[in-house]
């Protein structure tokens, strides 16, 4: 799942109601997020964020209301 810019660091994988200053509609970024990141925990999606250091994707958990990252799926041989 590509997030493109709805989650720009980790902190919103973790607590998914904290905007950035980008976000143009708060409560819409917030709903996005929480669907998002819902689905990608329950079908075990790799999410692909694209403002995280590094490369790679990461797998997500749901804790409740909140999420964390399971395990970091990094790409090998990928300069």
């Amino acid at each position: 799942m590509f997030v493109g810019d709805l989650v720009h660091t980790a902190l919103q994988i973790a607590e998914p109601d904290t905007n950035s200053c980008f976000c143009e509609d708060p409560a819409e970024s917030r709903a996005t997020r929480h669907k998002l990141l819902g689905r990608a925990a329950e079908n075990n999606a790799l999410v692909f964020p694209a403002h995280f250091a590094g490369q790679g994707a990461v797998e997500v958990s749901r804790s409740g209301a909140k999420f964390a990252i399971k395990e970091w799926a990094g790409f090998s041989g990928i300069s």
